[in-house]
């Protein structure tokens, strides 16, 4: 018979309820970030919106920033989320599906409440900053294993470094493009499908020919 984890259960709690307080002070978020920067929004009235102290705001998520770049990572998996769904629509055909998956995400960064407060924040705090620095590698590396999950389980035939490597150049284009947007996401996503388009032929050529063939042509 096997062994009973006594302290199983109250794991169990301890993580349902920190994912709890987790979403609950991310949608009161939300509800600040449409109305204001985030420079003008304070971790006060943060606490005080998602109903917790100011202090376990801090233990839970330590600074300011940590908690911009927390907020950022949780919107990032609801974006890769709708994504997928995109992704698996176009199931026969890569390009397209990769260039709706662009499209969309820069669609829906432009409508998110904190991407664009922080869209609004000049210097340090603003939302180019956060991302490009160290801080914003934990969204880059999830959005990119996300994504390359998702397109070799559509197209398993595609050798796995190579699809990574587009994976991770779409993700740092979006990302790009939504902390300085200078087109919008349907003419963004043109431009990303000119690009790829070279690469794609031969991808689409080499799947006609044969797994084999993939792997022979450096896709």
């Amino acid at each position: 018979m096997p062994a009973i984890d006594g302290d199983a259960g109250p794991r169990r709690f301890a993580d349902a309820s920190r994912r709890l307080l987790r979403s609950t002070v991310f949608e009161a978020l939300d509800a600040l970030a449409a109305e204001r920067p985030w420079t003008a929004i304070t971790m006060a009235e943060i606490a005080r919106a998602a109903g917790v102290s100011r202090q376990t705001l801090y233990n839970e998520f330590g600074s300011r920033d940590d908690l911009a770049q927390a907020y950022v990572l949780w919107a990032s998996e609801q974006f890769l989320v709708q994504i997928e769904e995109v992704v698996a629509a176009r199931s026969d055909d890569l390009g397209g599906a990769l260039e709706d998956a662009f499209r969309v995400f820069l669609e829906l960064a432009a409508e998110h409440p904190l991407v664009r407060a922080l869209e609004a924040t000049t210097g340090a705090e603003g939302l180019h900053a956060l991302v490009a620095s160290s801080a914003g590698l934990p969204v880059l590396l999830t959005s990119t294993d996300r994504l390359t999950d998702f397109v070799l389980r559509n197209w398993p035939e595609l050798p796995q470094a190579e699809t990574r490597l587009v994976c991770e150049l779409l993700v740092r284009l979006a990302i790009s493009h939504a902390t300085v947007p200078t087109v919008p996401p349907a003419k963004a996503a043109e431009q990303v499908g000119t690009v790829l388009g070279p690469f794609l032929a031969e991808v689409r050529a080499a799947l006609a020919a044969g797994p084999g063939d993939v792997a022979r042509s450096g896709w």
